[in-house]
């Protein structure tokens, strides 16, 4: 039976758990859970990386796991508590990235789920030096489209006015995708997927394509919101094509 290295510790108010790899580290990896998820819910994904060679980082994101963990996900008055948690995870990335750098050298890969991946393609946005390469399973870099999709599917309505408006068309990675064209960008939607319109996804692809961005974008038929065996095998198999 194969068992992992597990190691629980903080960064500084982030609690993070660390797979370690069963072979020589290939180097970090770090991978931001989903809304309502939870880093430890990430662990059978993180084995699959640590099996690959990658130090894996899982950290809480805030309103999650053991960081004020909310009761309810889906009340829409909570509604913009879920753009707030994605620009803190990527705010936080620095001091994340900081103490990645005390533990071992090489630029992180960054992966995500969901709001991860969402979270990882704002974080390439703003940091994309600091990378070696990213993969997003069922996110979206088109933030505001997204937003407008969320709304129809959850029935929340917010007026054009609303005060977060602005900060999610200004922060979109979208409004940023010429500062991301020499990153490699993996992206994996679910063509079925019905939390995360894989549309705003696929406008966001074309768009970093067009500006020159070193991107991949995967979907995959009758696929609603997961990651699959398959997603994994394939994002596996493009971080092995950049070495």
């Amino acid at each position: 039976m194969i068992r992992l290295n597990i190691e629980r510790t903080f960064c500084r108010d982030i609690p993070v758990i660390i797979v370690h790899p069963l072979v020589e580290s290939l180097g970090p990896a770090i991978f931001y859970h989903g809304w309502s998820s939870r880093a430890e819910y990430q662990l059978s994904k993180a084995a699959v990386l640590a099996a690959n060679g990658y130090t894996v980082y899982l950290p809480d994101a805030i309103n999650h796991g053991l960081r004020d963990r909310l009761c309810d996900y889906y009340k829409v008055e909570d509604y913009q508590i879920f753009w707030k948690t994605i620009f803190q995870n990527v705010d936080e990335f620095p001091e994340l990235l900081e103490f990645i750098r005390g533990r071992e050298s090489g630029k992180p890969v960054i992966l995500g789920h969901s709001m991860g991946g969402m979270t990882v393609l704002g974080i390439a946005s703003r940091y994309g030096d600091d990378l070696k390469a990213v993969v997003s399973f069922n996110g979206s870099g088109d933030w505001l489209l997204t937003h407008l999709f969320i709304q129809a599917r959850f029935g929340v309505y917010m007026k054009p006015d609303w005060e977060m408006y602005t900060e999610i068309e200004n922060r979109s990675p979208l409004a940023h995708n010429k500062d991301m064209t020499g990153i490699p960008i993996f992206l994996t939607n679910g063509e079925s997927d019905t939390s995360i319109d894989p549309r705003a996804q696929a406008h966001f692809y074309e768009t970093l394509k067009a500006a020159g961005g070193h991107v991949q974008h995967i979907t995959y038929p009758l696929l609603g919101h997961f990651v699959t065996t398959n997603m994994l095998d394939d994002a596996m198999a493009w971080l092995d094509s950049l070495k």
